[in-house]
């Protein structure tokens, strides 16, 4: 039994040429007449059909998925331009995909729910490994959904997606879906093997800041107060007048570098949000749900964390895979990292190649938030959306 694996990229300007050179690649390196899977990713410098018809004559797969991405991870290079084409042919790994459509309009539980039932139904075999997704990151609060779909799948594999983007300008992303691009919408994998393992690794390498508050008033995904004063007030804070950049800037280099970190109760590590508004009463807007009377922290970040918790992560890999040679890598890592890496970004992928191999295939994207359970090195736990992390997910 063998899994074969392509990858191609391309940064030329033209669309089509783009695509058809980052498939053609893709083909020459897997050398198989069938294809099973392909995943697109491109940035948003690229027309999505006229992308999605070139990959498709070009690689003909029997499934098709991806997304818009603020940058390319490859083992080579990590570009904020191109596009990439990872093609799968394997007699020892079926796959399943889903779509969802109409997110901003559907009841999130709904959509969830329809999501990952339509994975299980494009499967053959009940022996689930892991389930791939990408999301319309400029939905106010997935989170819903994202609980709809643990609901279905439980804790027994391990969630692990990306919010699509399009690299802070807060107008439109989309998704690939066999031979259409959606708006909007959610797209997902289902891996199915009895032979494969996953290896999983989330981190950020965050830490925090001064005394831990409490959020004491929160509606979803606003945090209301925090110590029963206004949320923003923490910001204030720390910043003085600079925190007025939070109301002015979605996402500015304040909320980059200075996300809060919340405390969970069945957790080591903080979840982090990224502030992506805030309200007129002082309120701070997040990009996914916030608990209650958590505790609280402005959190700070460095270029040398970072380059840690990508190591971190590669090594949960390694453990995860229980030996095993790694077959492929997936990165997902939030594009606010590469707003701080900066030219350094390529440092965290050249230490996860010294981890799990300079020569295993590698692809990834930065997206607006990731979504990954914590600690899966030992055991699977509740997945969640979380902003500033890297996560690292091998087939192995």
């Amino acid at each position: 039994m063998a899994t074969h694996i392509g990858i191609g990229f391309s940064q030329e300007v033209n669309t089509a040429l783009a695509a058809t050179k980052a498939a053609s690649q893709a083909q020459e390196q897997i050398q198989q007449d069938n294809i099973d899977l392909v995943i697109i990713l491109s940035t948003i410098h690229y027309s999505p059909l006229e992308a999605l018809l070139s990959v498709r004559k070009i690689l003909n797969p029997l499934r098709l998925v991806g997304s818009s991405a603020a940058g390319i991870i490859l083992a080579e290079l990590i570009s904020l331009r191109g596009i990439a084409v990872l093609a799968i042919s394997s007699d020892e790994i079926n796959f399943g995909i889903c779509a969802a459509t109409s997110l901003d309009t559907q009841d999130p539980r709904e959509a969830g729910n329809s999501l990952a039932r339509n994975a299980i139904a494009d499967l053959d075999q009940p022996r689930r490994q892991a389930f791939i997704f990408f999301i319309d990151g400029l939905i106010k609060n997935n989170s819903p959904i994202l609980k709809s779909i643990q609901e279905v799948f439980g804790n027994i594999f391990p969630i692990v997606g990306a919010g699509s983007t399009d690299d802070f300008h807060f107008r439109k992303t989309f998704q690939y879906y066999q031979d259409r691009y959606l708006v909007n919408s959610a797209v997902g994998l289902i891996l199915d093997s009895a032979t494969i393992r996953v290896g999983l690794g989330n981190k950020h390498g965050w830490k925090p800041l001064g005394k831990p508050r409490f959020i004491t008033h929160v509606e979803g995904n606003i945090i209301r107060t925090i110590d029963h004063k206004k949320a923003s007030g923490l910001y204030e804070e720390y910043f003085g007048e600079e925190a007025q950049s939070l109301r002015s800037a979605p996402m500015s280099r304040l909320a980059i570098l200075y996300p809060l970190g919340i405390r969970l109760a069945d957790e080591h590590e903080y979840l982090l949000r990224n502030p992506v508004s805030v309200l007129h009463d002082g309120s701070v807007v997040c990009q996914g749900e916030v608990p209650e009377q958590a505790q609280v922290h402005l959190m700070i970040g460095n270029k040398d964390a970072c380059r840690q918790a990508a190591m971190n992560a590669a090594k949960e890999v390694k453990e995860g895979l229980g030996g095993k040679t790694p077959k492929l890598i997936f990165i997902f890592e939030d594009l606010g990292r590469q707003k701080l890496m900066g030219r350094g970004a390529f440092a965290e992928v050249t230490l996860i190649k010294q981890i799990l191999g300079y020569d295993v295939p590698l692809i990834g994207m930065y997206c607006h938030g990731t979504i990954s359970p914590f600690r899966t090195s030992q055991s699977i736990h509740r997945t969640h959306l979380q902003n500033e992390n890297i996560v690292v997910m091998a087939i192995g």
